[in-house]
């Protein structure tokens, strides 16, 4: 499964794990007990990717209880999923509105801004969920922001902390890439940084594709044919392996969910 983590979309990873840190603290505190049925409803099915049924739920508990921040937090995502980006920015307002999940309401919503290619506002909710809970991957998604943004110095910033923090195959394969599109726009300087960062990364996780796609890059800007060359092939060797071990999985929940249905 590690290989699969680090081809998948940051934003994938993102809402996968801000999804885990919502807690039933609605439900401890005393919601309606059919709201709270409707939201467990729709956390199932929200967890198992069948979105309109979860929205539909989520709406149904937000019709019974309208201040129920849980039921807005989790629409919002799975408004997301379904890449209705600016209801699910609704929707993680009126969460913050009630002034629950802040700290993954501000990222979510960051999230979204950034999908609809707003990256000031990205950024800003980024900021204000670092303030309320450090969190390394929302810390990683403001980055990677920064960079797109054209604040490159904040960016590096950011990764350094990651770095010193949390090192990871991640936040090194990040700042490497930084540091390569610098290169590519001239900062010869910093092509030697780039390498230094993606061996690092590699390193840390042998099996990350993209690490290798991007060291390909690098090898290529030093004119060394030979080790891009090697570096591409070993990325596409990866992306099928794992490609594979996917088809592989999704069929053995396929046959799993069967069975369960047939008992």
């Amino acid at each position: 499964m590690r290989p699969l983590i680090y081809i998948m979309t940051p934003v994938l990873i993102l809402t996968i794990l801000l999804a885990s840190r919502f807690v039933t603290w609605d439900a401890i505190k005393g919601e309606n007990q059919q709201a709270q049925a409707y939201v467990q409803k729709g956390t199932t099915a929200l967890r198992s990717w069948k979105l309109p049924q979860a929205i539909k739920a989520f709406t149904r508990a937000i019709e019974i209880e309208p201040k129920y921040a849980e039921a807005y937090v989790k629409r919002g995502l799975a408004y997301y999923r379904s890449a209705e980006y600016e209801t699910a920015i609704a929707d993680y307002t009126q969460t913050l509105k009630l002034k629950r999940y802040q700290a993954d309401a501000y990222a979510s919503r960051g999230a979204a801004y950034q999908s609809l290619g707003d990256m000031q506002r990205a950024i800003e909710d980024y900021s204000a969920s670092l303030k309320r809970r450090r969190s390394p991957h929302v810390i990683q998604k403001r980055a990677e922001t920064y960079f797109k943004h054209g604040d490159v110095q904040k960016a590096l910033a950011d990764y350094d902390d990651l770095i010193e923090r949390n090192p990871s195959a991640m936040a090194y394969y990040g700042r490497g890439n930084v540091y390569l599109q610098l290169s590519i726009r001239g900062h010869e300087n910093r092509l030697k940084l780039a390498l230094a960062d993606l061996d690092q990364a590699i390193a840390l996780e042998p099996r990350f594709a993209n690490a290798y796609i991007s060291r390909s890059q690098v090898h290529s800007q030093f004119g060394d044919r030979t080790l891009a060359s090697q570096d591409s092939k070993h990325a596409n060797r990866l992306l099928i392996d794992a490609l594979d071990k996917q088809i592989i999985q999704a069929l053995m929940i396929h046959v799993l969910i069967k069975y369960i249905n047939a008992l």
